[in-house]
């Protein structure tokens, strides 16, 4: 059994309660501009990049410029708020963050978010300085459920991917995680973990504070 030398984590709805941040300002614009948007169709990107995102709203709704308008008001929307909102932290994060730096474990961010916001919102939060390194859904040309992010997070830190291990919420997220051999702990947030979820997640577990006792079993 290895050690844990690495902990990879998400950010949207892992470190931040920003998911339901996410939908309400979508779902609030596209009320007023008219655009049939559902909550359906919102969870099926948890996980993915802006990217992926819009040209899936772009393929769904077949309206080249509303779908423009709610893409820019809704962007603009949401940044507003993330920079302007003292944004929750899951629980137990602060714990977790803390046990890991007394244990020397490397940890890493590794998000569909672009960098700079992933940045910008660790460092306001005050927790910049427990992570060596970012990867943003800006630097890799697939997002989640690519596993293209993990291998770039695992690549800044000194250990092997049995020594790691992921931390997701989304579907998306254990997809990417189990692609790229990395063992992943699914904390779910909005989504009730399906079939696929319980198969390719190590574990499933309640909160941030239960990875404590997974880190500290693997050092047995």
């Amino acid at each position: 059994m290895s050690k844990v030398k690495t902990v990879i984590f998400d950010m949207d709805g892992l470190i931040f309660d920003t998911e339901k941040i996410y939908y309400q300002s979508n779902q609030s614009i596209a009320d007023q501009i008219g655009l049939p948007f559902t909550y359906e169709f919102y969870e099926k990107y948890v996980g993915a990049s802006d990217k992926d995102f819009f040209a899936a709203l772009h393929d769904e709704y077949k309206n080249e410029s509303l779908v423009e308008e709610f893409i820019q008001k809704s962007q603009i929307d949401i940044h507003e708020t993330l920079l302007k909102t003292t944004i929750p932290k899951k629980k137990g994060l602060l714990k977790l963050l803390g046990f890991l730096k007394d244990q020397q474990i490397e940890m890493v961010v590794a998000s569909s978010t672009e960098r700079s916001m992933v940045e910008t919102l660790i460092k306001n939060a005050g927790i910049a300085d427990y992570f060596i390194g970012v990867v943003g859904g800006n630097e890799v040309e697939n997002s989640k459920p690519d596993p293209a992010i993990f291998l770039k997070a695992i690549s800044l830190t000194t250990a092997k991917k049995e020594e790691a291990v992921v931390l997701e919420d989304s579907l998306n997220g254990v997809r990417a995680a189990h692609a790229a051999n990395i063992p992943v702990l699914m904390v779910p947030d909005l989504l009730t973990p399906n079939e696929e979820a319980k198969d390719k997640a190590t574990h499933i577990i309640e909160d941030l504070t239960k990875v404590i006792d997974y880190v500290k079993n693997k050092a047995k």
